[in-house]
């Protein structure tokens, strides 16, 4: 389980654009792949960063352009208080990529339900949709666990399971924090 002390400390980062640090920020595709590689090489943890991939990707993806006075790309800290891999981005979020799509979704947690269960996507007519699904099984199989939020919605997968809930405080485009040391 992810504390919610951890998720409350780096949403005030996120909502500080985590002190615009770059070093973080990968704005483009190319550079945020360079970045899983080298992790890839320094851990040899290839499931890891096939999830760290996988939504990270999204950002590249999805969003057509980022809100204004935000960054832009994808901010990617895999090292985060020593423990957790923070994934970041300020685009459209998934219920509006998702739209396009399912026009009749009303709300933020409905289109993060459906990311993460059913085999859809924003990017119609192409014929994918498994990204979040398959982050979703990994992380249960290896008793790992994940919060994910865009807008309200929210999903939170840990021991006990996977359960969507709608938080107070909406947040620009996506939040993924992950804990790959599962429950210690």
């Amino acid at each position: 389980m992810i504390k919610e002390t951890i998720v409350e400390i780096i949403i005030a980062e996120m909502a500080q654009c985590f002190g615009k640090n770059d070093e973080f920020f990968s704005k483009t595709r190319d550079v945020f792949t360079a970045r899983i590689q080298s992790f890839v090489l320094e851990t040899g943890k290839y499931l890891e960063a096939a999830i760290i991939g996988e939504i990270g990707n999204n950002t590249f993806d999805h969003n057509f352009g980022f809100s204004n006075n935000y960054p832009g790309g994808v901010y990617c800290n895999v090292s985060y208080e020593q423990r957790y891999t923070v994934l970041a981005d300020y685009g459209r979020g998934v219920r509006q990529s998702l739209l396009s799509v399912v026009p009749s979704i009303g709300s933020d947690i409905e289109a993060i339900e459906i990311a993460f269960t059913k085999r859809i996507s924003g990017r119609s007519p192409e014929q994918r949709g498994n990204g979040l699904k398959f982050v979703s099984e990994t992380i249960q199989q290896n008793n790992w666990n994940l919060y994910f939020q865009s807008g309200l919605g929210c999903c939170i997968i840990d021991g006990s399971g996977i359960r969507f809930l709608e938080k107070t405080v909406s947040l620009t485009g996506c939040l993924a924090i992950i804990d790959f040391c599962g429950d210690i």
